[in-house]
């Protein structure tokens, strides 16, 4: 009778085992997979500290549709942009996202294509519902190097305004 009793008990205990991992699916944790997908840029600006200076829309310097976010479901991102009269260009690097926001961590070597941009190879999306992203985030920058109009302007506080929407 003992010997039964010890075989129910490791039975049931390899059954409890087995639901406690079947349960964990990890369902409670956000994967890459999620978010995957393209984004297009529908707000891109820079606004300045200073009153003296107007906005720098960003939007308005690059080919549009030639410019997005791609996720990939591995956890890697491609940021795909082109500047008027300029040939197109990519960056990339890895992300890491959960249930509020996505982090974008790109290339160390590619940090001169991402502050042309006015960017840093680091960046911090917030989700907006299920089909995009929006982020402010104080940064200061070279508009000098972003363009010859701001000639003289290579350290200028301020805050970057995205939004993207998932195409």
């Amino acid at each position: 009778m003992h010997a039964h009793r010890l075989a129910c008990l490791a039975a049931l205990c390899l059954v409890s085992g087995f639901l406690v991992s079947a349960c964990d699916t990890g369902d409670d944790e956000v994967g890459p997979a999620e978010v995957a997908g393209e984004y297009l840029f529908t707000e891109f600006r820079f606004v300045p500290d200073s009153p003296l200076l107007p906005a720098v829309e960003v939007l308005d310097t690059l080919i549009v549709s030639d410019t997005r976010l791609q996720l990939f479901s591995s956890g890697r991102f491609t940021l795909l942009y082109q500047f008027e009269g300029a040939r197109p260009e990519f960056i990339g690097g890895s992300f890491h996202v959960n249930e509020e926001r996505v982090r974008l961590v790109g290339h160390e070597d590619e940090e001169p294509f991402f502050r042309r941009l006015l960017l840093s190879p680091e960046i911090t999306l917030e989700r907006d519902g299920e089909d995009g992203f929006r982020a402010g985030f104080p940064r200061t920058v070279n508009l000098e190097e972003f363009s010859l109009r701001y000639r003289g302007l290579r350290t200028v506080d301020g805050m970057i305004v995205l939004r993207l929407t998932r195409r």
